[in-house]
């Protein structure tokens, strides 16, 4: 047999080890950066309803006094502050603030 046989063999070789090598080592692919965008993704849309829940609720109280003020809110959102026309409610979980200064805000990192 040739001598560019046995190359081409070892090279091929060589190929699968590296490939394989290279799928067991973790964090040499793109797929750590897909998992923690989707989980973050769940994390904003769950962050998003329970903002949606208190605006409703704001926007029950105003209907019914004039006011946002005094709005009963569910934990973990808290009514930081409200009057006539505008209010802001935060969601703090842990060390992560996020606000909503409304009316007709969205939700944006830190608190109000």
């Amino acid at each position: 047999m040739s001598s560019r046989f046995y190359l081409s063999i070892g090279l091929t070789i060589a190929a699968v080890a590296v490939g394989g090598w290279r799928m067991l080592i973790p964090g040499g692919s793109g797929v750590d950066k897909q998992v923690t965008q989707s989980v973050t993704q769940v994390l904003d849309s769950v962050t998003s309803a329970q903002f949606t829940g208190a605006e409703a609720t704001l926007d029950a109280q105003r209907s019914s006094t004039g006011s946002y003020a005094g709005a009963p809110m569910t934990a973990p959102i808290t009514l930081v502050r409200a009057d006539a026309t505008t209010y802001c409610i935060e969601l703090v979980e842990g060390s992560i603030a996020r606000h909503v200064a409304g009316t007709g805000g969205t939700p944006a990192p830190g608190p109000c």
